[in-house]
């Protein structure tokens, strides 16, 4: 079994990573649905960077209807926040119809993303 700092990589998400999943995947639009449907058969795919908490999600194959169009870009973002301030923004990626990965891009000096009880989290569309 494959290893990431520790963790065995095709594990559950943890609580925090299961959150900010489910929150970058909400919404009524078909594209979400799909999302979602992925989610569920997803697992936790190994840090991407050392440096960071970002994150890979690792998706079974599924049929190609089951696979999100999407053409480049964030396909979902979160906006970071605390005390009014903008921290950052919580990005999901597609690559190749599958959930690939999400990142956390910060306005500031700080890398690790601040425990969810400690900031606002906003879904940009």
């Amino acid at each position: 079994m494959t290893m990431s700092r520790g963790r065995a990589v095709g594990s559950a998400f943890s609580p925090k990573e299961q959150t900010l999943l489910d929150l970058l995947c909400c919404g009524t639009q078909h594209h979400r649905d799909l999302a979602r449907e992925q989610l569920r058969a997803a697992s936790w795919g190994g840090y991407e960077f050392d440096e960071c908490d970002c994150f890979l999600i690792s998706v079974p194959p599924l049929p190609e209807a089951s696979r999100i169009s999407h053409d480049g870009g964030p396909f979902s973002v979160l906006e970071v926040s605390r005390a009014g301030e903008g921290l950052g923004h919580l990005e999901l990626w597609v690559v190749d119809g599958y959930l690939h990965s999400v990142d956390y891009m910060t306005f500031g000096d700080h890398e690790k993303l601040p425990a969810l009880e400690e900031v606002s989290l906003e879904l940009l569309d």
